[in-house]
């Protein structure tokens, strides 16, 4: 492997074992927040000790995105020195605001709220879990604003420097909020709405099969199933929406992910396939006719651009830009001013990144199979969480041995979605660092040497598999020895107006 190929890897490596953390992070802060304020207004102490056993699993889960998301940054500069010049003005601003409002928000709080019970009032241990979900999740948006700028860049301007060809901030609003920014950051934390609701779902599940804690795991999975259910749903929304900006902004992702080599107009679906990129073909035994047209634009017969012709284009754009700066240089020769000098710059710049070919492309099969299992996934999470909805209805959903076992053995596959809606976006956006502005082989640190790159990436390797070996299992141990345990809940404290015949003060159940 090059340089380039080892440092896309390391990158790529160190970036999925974080973001197995983080969509946990996002979805269970926002659930403990809720089940508190519910302690709050039912004094019903079992929500109370269930924020409490929930929060000390997010824990957990924070100290483990916390060790794998530090080295990323160091990354930018060892291994994207080129990169980091190129948007560092740009690209700085909302990781640094992550890093001083957004992370310790969030870390002060969650101690506020693991120490602070008993020790502060109980209307200011809700608002610590509040807190650590807002924190949380405002993280999760200044890091999804920096991708989405990378992805649909807005507000800047390409300068020439001493040092180069440098993108510079113009207008910080437009950064923030570009084309992509509220749509991507909303579809991204549904994820890890999904993520945690299955997770706790998972785990009362676990307490029911075992028939300890019952009376709380029921209370727990009532809420868990009527939040994942809207959540669920949510995504399906948000994935469509997300895809109808992809279409507009990013055409050669959307046809990488839909397989589409040769420009279409009522496009179809694929729903299974496999793609030959050597023969530039999708072989598919199920196509549906206009249906990715119709997901991508709303109209069963648009036009869709296809792989071949996108190249096509990006290199007449290419083409363009070269003539443009030529022309230029002309009449800068003659009449050199700032401001023809900073469009020559922007004119290489662009000249440059379009210029493309097929060997420049990713692996399209990795695009279009982690773009269709995630969707697969989605729809699987909504049949899962509406079928419990319906035997909560029901009133048997705590007795359902075949949900109980679905939800406890489904817990990993939010995870593996959120992972392949990275890949998708990421990979995705290949050639590209920042689209149509910095291709990914020019961002590379270039005086770097493969050998240094290789150390860092099975050092990285060892690292980050024993941090996921130990989470696992500490998460593990965690819940087998709460289940184990008697928690002792005083029940002349849950109010009379709670449901009549839920609870009584010989309730067993390890309770």
């Amino acid at each position: 492997m090059d340089l380039l190929a080892l440092s896309r890897f390391q990158f790529a490596f160190t970036a999925f074992m974080h973001f197995v953390f983080v969509p946990l992070t996002l979805g269970l802060s926002v659930l403990i927040a809720i089940i508190k304020t519910l302690y709050l207004k039912t004094k019903n102490p079992l929500y109370d000790e269930l924020s409490m056993f929930l929060m000390k699993l997010f824990a957990i889960n924070f100290a483990g995105g916390v060790a794998t998301g530090l080295t990323m940054e160091f990354e930018f500069g060892t291994n994207w020195f080129q990169y980091s010049k190129f948007v560092g003005d740009i690209f700085g601003s909302p990781l640094a605001i992550e890093g001083l409002m957004a992370f310790f928000l969030e870390s002060t709080f969650m101690g506020i709220f693991l120490f602070g019970r008993g020790r502060i009032s109980e209307a200011m241990h809700t608002f610590s879990a509040w807190m650590v979900a807002l924190g949380s999740n405002l993280s999760a948006l200044w890091i999804l604003i920096a991708n989405s700028w990378m992805q649909t860049p807005a507000g800047y301007k390409i300068v020439e420097t001493q040092q180069g060809i440098r993108a510079e901030l113009t207008d910080f609003w437009a950064a923030v909020l570009n084309h992509t920014t509220v749509i991507r950051f909303l579809h991204t934390v549904d994820a890890g709405q999904i993520t945690a609701g299955f997770f706790v779902l998972g785990v009362m599940a676990y307490f029911l099969l075992k028939k300890r804690h019952v009376e709380m795991a029921k209370l727990g999975m009532k809420v868990a199933i009527i939040y994942t259910s809207i959540v669920s749903v949510l995504a399906i929304i948000f994935g469509d929406i997300h895809g109808y900006y992809v279409a507009k902004y990013q055409p050669l992702k959307l046809a990488m992910a839909e397989g589409i080599w040769n420009t279409e107009k009522a496009a179809p679906v694929l729903p299974i396939g496999w793609v030959d990129q050597t023969e530039q073909k999708t072989y598919a035994p199920i196509a549906i006719p206009g249906m990715a047209s119709f997901l991508s634009y709303h109209d069963f017969n648009a036009e869709v651009k296809g792989i071949n012709d996108l190249i096509k284009e990006y290199q007449q754009k290419a083409k363009d830009y070269e003539s443009k700066a030529a022309e230029l240089e002309k009449q800068y020769a003659v009449n050199p001013t700032p401001e023809l000098k900073q469009q020559i710059a922007e004119y290489k710049a662009y000249a440059k990144a379009y210029n493309i070919s097929h060997a420049d492309l990713p692996s399209v099969n990795i695009v279009f199979q982690s773009f269709h299992f995630m969707i697969g996934l989605g729809f699987l999470f909504a049949f899962i969480s509406l079928w419990g909805l319906y035997l909560l209805k029901k009133g048997t959903i705590y007795q359902n041995t075949a949900f109980l076992k679905t939800v406890l053995y489904s817990i990993p596959l939010p995870f593996i979605a959120s992972q392949l809606g990275w890949f998708t976006a990421e990979v995705g956006r290949q050639p590209w660092l920042v689209q149509g502005m910095l291709k990914t082989a020019d961002g590379v640190t270039y005086f770097n040497t493969s050998a240094n790159v290789l150390f860092s990436v099975v050092t990285f390797i060892l690292i980050y598999t024993g941090i996921f070996v130990i989470y696992v299992r500490t998460m593990k141990k965690k819940v087998q020895e709460y289940a184990e345990k008697d928690v002792v809940v005083d029940y002349e404290t849950i109010p009379t107006t709670v449901q009549v015949g839920m609870y009584s003060k010989d309730t067993k159940g390890g309770v």
